[in-house]
């Protein structure tokens, strides 16, 4: 295991955990720990031993978002370029990428939300596939307060179209009650409660079927936006390599016998 400094990496039986570690910065990223979470990530989809992956942050917030001051750390000067599509991605906006690794790992991703998720990371916050806040959380999509523009990670596919653009266009955050009713969050408890209802999450899910998972997760992504013939097409590879498991058999005669099943995760 990799030794980091802007985040804490942790395995937890089948379980690994990523928190965001700079909290005297409400743990805004910089080029650094948007690094660190790129090969935590990794460390977390090679390693089979893990069958969830959590992410939330140290201290009193989530993550704060961008961190303006990580413009003059190592790394963003490679930003400072003519291409904008390059500037925006390989500059301090590291979180574009993890989204990406997130979306792409074949394994349940569990943000643990308390305090602010704001502009970057709401980003990072959405990205996650389960959503569990505390009571206080709040969700800002500030990025037009300073004139800029953002595509807010795909948010009109989970939420009604209007209410995407009423966050994008006034930028106000919204306090986890609203964000739970919006379908934002799956879960809301006490801020005293957050990492035992987090850890039933990833415990149960821990304990599924991983690679069904897996596939699942990748068959809904896929299909989110896709005409309804690419869906199905999609939906019907993903279960076919599904049915190649051995977690698929265990799962077929553990309802025949009527128990509980025991996947391994394979």
């Amino acid at each position: 295991m990799a030794d980091y400094e802007t985040i804490l990496f942790e395995k937890i039986g089948s379980i690994g955990k990523i928190t965001l570690n700079r909290p005297d910065r409400l743990n805004a990223i910089n080029v650094q720990l948007g690094n660190e979470m790129l090969d935590a990530l990794s460390e977390c989809e090679a390693d089979e031993e893990i069958r969830c992956v959590i992410l939330t942050g140290a201290g009193r917030s989530f993550c704060a978002g961008d961190d303006l001051r990580g413009m003059e750390s190592p790394g963003f000067e490679r930003a400072r370029g003519p291409d904008p599509v390059k500037n925006y991605v390989y500059g301090v906006n590291r979180w574009t990428l993890v989204v990406h690794a997130m979306r792409r790992m074949p394994k349940p991703v569990i943000g643990s939300i308390r305090g602010h998720a704001h502009g970057g990371g709401f980003n990072l916050a959405m990205g996650t596939d389960i959503r569990v806040a505390s009571e206080t959380a709040n969700f800002a999509v500030p990025f037009i307060k300073w004139a800029m523009a953002t595509g807010v990670n795909q948010l009109h596919y989970t939420v009604p179209l209007g209410i995407a653009l009423e966050m994008a266009f006034i930028g106000d955050p919204i306090d986890s009650a609203r964000a739970e009713r919006m379908g934002l969050v799956n879960k809301v408890v006490p801020d005293d409660q957050l990492e035992a209802a987090t850890m039933e999450y990833a415990e149960r899910l821990a304990g599924g079927p991983t690679r069904a998972i897996g596939l699942t997760k990748s068959a809904i992504y896929k299909g989110w936006g896709q005409d309804l013939d690419t869906t199905f097409d999609y939906q019907a590879i993903a279960q076919a390599f599904a049915g190649q498991g051995e977690d698929r058999e265990e799962g077929r005669l553990a309802f025949l016998e009527k128990r509980a099943p025991n996947y391994k995760g394979k």
